[in-house]
């Protein structure tokens, strides 16, 4: 918004900004983009806030950033193929194991 400063900056998972939009939708009327956002955000989340945090925790243990990692959350990939090209963005390569194993953990929460 304008005149507001911005406080931190850090990546969040998309069920926690229609949150943070649910919110301001509460406390008034949303502006053109934000409207657009929380739009967008609703149709196409999938996870909860809760369950995006674990999930997040859960790929970080295999070295995967926390950005890429919310990015992962956000796409939900649904297979390794697709999880293997959003950690290209990483530095680290990551072998057939780990990439299966993080499969796995978004095939977990997938489904809630």
């Amino acid at each position: 918004m304008i005149g507001k400063s911005q406080s931190d900056k850090r990546p969040v998972p998309s069920a926690e900004a229609l949150e943070v939009l649910e919110g301001r939708k509460d406390e008034g009327e949303l502006g053109y983009e934000q409207k657009l956002a929380y739009e967008h955000i609703k149709k196409f989340t999938t996870i909860s806030k809760e369950d995006a945090r674990k999930m997040a925790k859960e790929l970080m243990e295999y070295g995967v950033s926390e950005s890429t990692a919310i990015k992962i959350i956000d796409i939900m990939p649904i297979d390794a193929l697709q999880l293997k090209h959003i950690l290209a963005r990483e530095k680290k390569t990551f072998e057939e194991d780990e990439v299966g194993k993080m499969m796995e953990v978004v095939k977990s929460h997938k489904g809630k």
